[in-house]
């Protein structure tokens, strides 16, 4: 109970986005890993149908990216919540591997997708989260 009072409002903010960031990547992630063929095989079929996704020109990227994207995609998601885990009772080594997995999450898109756009927004929020852990890095042990 000692550690809770301890732990400062903001870090429990940041702790709690990323448990809920982190951890709905790991699922849809790990979804679209294990259920590829059959979402794939689904969406050739029927995708015209379903009016809220587009058109399925629209869908095509997906039909070209490996699943193997999706399983390390969301692996690096499953390191940056076990990194939050750790934050949470104040550990250094959660602060690692939550930075390790935030720099990954970067580069990893860029070796599957072709023409990707540079990641403007997600670097903004990933350096954004990762300085606002390192303020906290005093603080644990």
């Amino acid at each position: 109970m000692e550690q809770e009072n301890k732990k400062p409002q903001l870090l429990k903010v940041l702790l709690i986005l990323t448990f809920i960031g982190s951890g709905l990547t790991l699922f849809s992630n790990l979804f679209l890993f294990g259920f590829f063929d059959q979402i794939k095989a689904m969406l050739a079929t029927q995708g015209s149908s379903y009016s809220f996704m587009g058109s399925i020109m629209d869908l095509a990227p997906f039909f070209q990216i490996s699943p193997a994207f999706y399983l390390i995609q969301g692996l690096l998601s499953g390191l940056a919540l076990t990194g939050a885990i750790f934050m949470w009772d104040l550990r250094k080594i959660g602060f690692h591997f939550y930075t390790l997995a935030q720099i990954c999450l970067l580069i990893v898109p860029k070796l599957f997708i072709r023409n990707l756009p540079f990641p403007g927004m997600e670097l903004l929020i990933s350096f954004l989260f990762v300085y606002l852990y390192y303020k906290f890095l005093k603080i644990m042990v």
